[in-house]
């Protein structure tokens, strides 16, 4: 089936930014930096992107690109011009994953953006104000939380709207989209950055964000904590394929979608500055205003809907910030969620030979089916649990640290010792494909990211087990 594509480089490499910026980097990553840190972890992470998320996202992306297919398929296909041998096996780990981890996020991220929809509008109405203390803003997270009616009805209206981008396609839904709406994302998150500079008392909050602490890292003055290192290097790593998208089939989806004429090189470079700006940007909004307000920059994923509000109305201007950063969320979410709803989409119009409204509606009735289940069990409704988790907790984690870590794991494997000569003809079209870029990648996919992301992955069986 012929595939849609993008109009041009710069829609592509939106509409890929907008997958990686989402909630990873707004409310994920200003608390784990609070939490592991400040600069260390910041110091850390940003050498993670370079030397491991750097190969994965290109393999990713010309994966798409080369075989421009369904995740599923693409190893097959790839496979079969390689002349690879078992591409069952490698279509089950590298595909199958990457969509059993996308049913799962779409599942349970619909929750997420109701709670942004719902804090929203709680901005704009002046409610927020109204709650004057941290426990109250507790008790209000508590009961949206547990208010099945309220918060289903926030993210169906959420998922009805992505379901209708979705429907209009490629280049009329997701890529105009993401044209218009991540300057707009930019927009507001500079201006939010720049406030932060005017918040009494957030030199602190700034000073722990650009002062080295190493002792974070576990480089202390008795010696070197490897354990320490090992957990905070597990966090920034997590936490850099979640912020990129990485492992979840997307980008490969995108990369199907984007000229042979792009550099896939320069459009990996521009992806990324885009999304760690993202990123550095959060964490200057949050913690300096985090410090301002007396809050400890560990609270967690609380900081977000429960911290944040209270240090907005110690703010000059509190209300509108407040409006701005919730606004900011919800666009950040929307771009992102974007990309999971035509991943799966993806699939059944390329491997199910579907028309693209017929799978829209099958994604949406597959969507409505798990956010139902999901809200169900968060909000205490029906108490059932699986692991000891409730459904939001354990497709959470399975799809952050299990189907993320395998397709990673199989895809660099699969390029490193079969399909790199494929890929690189590919890349070749439009970029030069030299020596000792050559040596590094394949050195990258065979052992460093295979190592890394594998050791994250026992990690995580570890932790789940012990």
């Amino acid at each position: 089936m012929k595939t849609e594509n993008f109009s041009s480089k710069w829609g592509a490499i939106l509409a890929a930014a907008g997958s990686a910026i989402g909630l990873g980097n707004i409310w994920r990553f200003p608390y784990l930096v609070g939490e592991y840190g400040g600069f260390g972890f910041i110091f850390l992470y940003t050498l993670i992107l370079i030397f491991i998320c750097n190969p994965i996202m290109i393999t990713e992306i010309a994966l798409g690109r080369t075989a421009r297919s369904s995740i599923v398929d693409t190893f097959g296909v790839i496979g079969e011009k390689a002349g690879m041998k078992h591409l069952w096996w490698w279509k089950f780990f590298g595909g199958w994953f990457g969509i059993f981890g996308l049913f799962l996020i779409i599942s349970f991220y619909f929750l997420v953006a109701g709670w942004v929809v719902y804090y929203l509008f709680e901005a704009i109405n002046g409610n927020l104000f109204l709650l004057s203390d941290a426990q109250k803003l507790s008790d209000s997270f508590n009961y949206l939380s547990h208010n099945f009616p309220l918060q289903y009805a926030c993210a169906l209206v959420f998922l009805l709207f992505t379901a209708l981008i979705i429907a209009c396609g490629v280049k009329s839904g997701i890529e105009r989209v993401s044209y218009y709406l991540m300057p707009v994302l930019f927009v507001i998150f500079v201006a939010l950055a720049v406030q932060s500079f005017f918040i009494k008392g957030s030199e602190q909050g700034f000073e722990f964000l650009l002062k080295p602490d190493w002792k974070s890292l576990g480089f202390n003055e008795g010696g070197f904590d490897i354990f320490r290192f090992a957990k905070v290097f597990s966090a920034a790593l997590g936490q850099a394929f979640i912020s990129l998208s990485l492992g979840y089939g997307m980008l490969l989806v995108y990369g199907s979608y984007m000229s042979n004429k792009d550099n896939i090189f320069s459009m990996v470079k521009s992806i990324e500055i885009f999304d760690t700006l993202a990123a550095f940007l959060s964490a200057i909004i949050i913690i300096p205003a985090i410090f301002s307000a007396g809050i400890a920059p560990t609270s967690g994923p609380g900081l977000t809907f429960i911290s944040l509000p209270l240090v907005f109305q110690n703010v000059a201007g509190g209300g509108f910030w407040s409006v701005m950063f919730y606004l900011l969320l919800l666009l950040a979410t929307l771009t992102s969620v974007i990309s999971v709803y035509e991943g799966v989409t993806n699939l059944f119009i390329q491997k199910y030979k579907m028309k693209r409204i017929s799978a829209v509606i099958t994604v949406l009735a597959i969507s409505i089916i798990g956010l139902t289940s999901v809200a169900l069990s968060f909000s205490g409704t029906q108490k059932f649990k699986i692991f000891g988790r409730n459904l939001f907790d354990l497709f959470d984690h399975l799809s952050t640290a299990y189907t993320t870590s395998i397709m990673a794991v199989t895809m660099s494997l699969f390029v490193g010792f079969g399909a790199y000569k494929v890929l690189f003809r590919n890349i070749g079209i439009s970029s030069k494909v030299n020596g000792p870029f050559a040596k590094y990648y394949l050195f990258s996919v065979r052992y460093i990211i295979p190592v890394f992301i594998g050791v994250l992955l026992l990690l995580s069986i570890y932790d789940d087990f012990k």
